[in-house]
């Protein structure tokens, strides 16, 4: 916890990012060693840094390269990203539904500047980090000191943190739903 630990958090993130280690673990390590009041906002330096890394490596690599290696199945990834920038980042930061470094490659490749990147995983990521961070506390509590209201605790941060992700997703679904066309009536033509 000082200035070697704070380099080697963020060094590990950065390989981390390179090695596509999953966010979730990195974020978690962070917060055991250094506190959740310390831990939350070092894991957020820390993702921003390994975004940024992979975002460059995207952006030098450019589009055909990272769809080559990236196979095809991110072309819809990569589409989004293009076409709804800053938004398509906070989106797929508040719900982790693809893999933190193949995101943050794919948005290198793309015309998404870097700004809109920056801004879109930073206050995408933080509400999962402060999340997160509280929760690691409150198992690391309940462990330390057993009792039903420090699972009671813990299971209502569950609970909250489910129904957000539930919500958002929701919304997101009916948003990117296509207007019902099966209800308009076609005529046959008379015979």
């Amino acid at each position: 916890q000082g200035p070697t630990g704070s380099r080697i958090m963020l060094g590990g993130f950065q390989e981390g990012g390179f090695l596509a280690v999953p966010i979730t673990v990195l974020i978690v390590v962070t917060i055991l060693a250094f506190g959740p009041l310390v831990g939350a906002p070092s894991a957020l330096a820390g993702a921003l840094l390994s975004a940024v890394t992979i975002f460059g490596l995207g952006r030098a690599l450019g589009r055909y390269r990272v769809q080559r290696f990236a196979g095809r199945r991110v072309a819809h990834l990569s589409r989004r990203i293009a076409q709804r920038g800053f938004w398509a980042i906070l989106i797929v930061r508040l719900l982790p539904i693809a893999p933190f470094s193949m995101v943050n490659l794919v948005a290198g490749a793309t015309s998404l500047s870097l700004r809109d990147f920056l801004l879109g995983t930073a206050l995408g990521m933080s509400p999962g980090i402060v999340l997160m961070s509280a929760f690691v506390d409150r198992l690391a509590e309940a462990l330390r000191n057993p009792s039903p209201v420090a699972f009671g605790v813990l299971g209502l941060l569950m609970a909250a943190a489910w129904s957000v992700a539930w919500y958002v997703s929701r919304r997101l679904q009916v948003r990117d739903t296509p207007p019902d066309v099966g209800n308009v009536q076609q005529v046959a033509p008379a015979a």
